[in-house]
């Protein structure tokens, strides 16, 4: 069964987070209704690296999932309430944590056959993340903009 990563952005404005909305990104190259640039991408080595989920790789990991923030918006809520036991590994993090992240570290990629290959985490997640890095900063300031996301298999 496979796995699939459910992810949301929320800006703040005046301290209160709220969802940035089901058309966030209109303008780009993934579908209207996904509403962030994470969203619908099966991607086993991104998901490990952003909460340990399905990391295969053993990948370095930005942060273990640390449930939903005790300030997410309502909407937010609601879509994950609406997964109830079927959504797993709830966590978020801010735009300004995934800029600050060294992605020129190394680490042995363990998935494939043969030998682990050394990579850096930039290499492993190839240009089309950062690309949606650039997206998600075009919101605000790193610190005011989030994705809070969970996964389901």
């Amino acid at each position: 069964m496979g796995c699939d990563i459910h992810a949301y952005v929320e800006t703040r404005t005046n301290g209160t987070w709220a969802y940035a909305g089901d058309n966030t990104f209109p303008d780009n190259e993934f579908p209207k209704e996904k509403q962030c640039p994470f969203d619908g991408a099966r991607d086993y080595g991104l998901f490990g690296f952003l909460a340990d989920v399905r990391n295969y790789s053993e990948s370095p990991v930005i942060a273990e999932p640390r449930g939903l923030p005790a300030d997410v918006s309502a909407e937010v809520r609601a879509k994950s309430d609406d997964w109830d036991v079927d959504g797993h590994s709830h966590t978020w993090l801010t735009l300004a944590e995934l800029l600050a992240f060294d992605y020129d570290q190394t680490f042995a990629d363990q998935r494939g056959e043969g030998e682990p290959q050394v990579k850096t985490v930039r290499g492993f997640l190839h240009d089309w993340y950062f690309g949606r890095l650039d997206l998600l900063a075009k919101l605000g300031a790193p610190e005011d903009v989030r994705i809070v996301f969970w996964f389901d298999n």
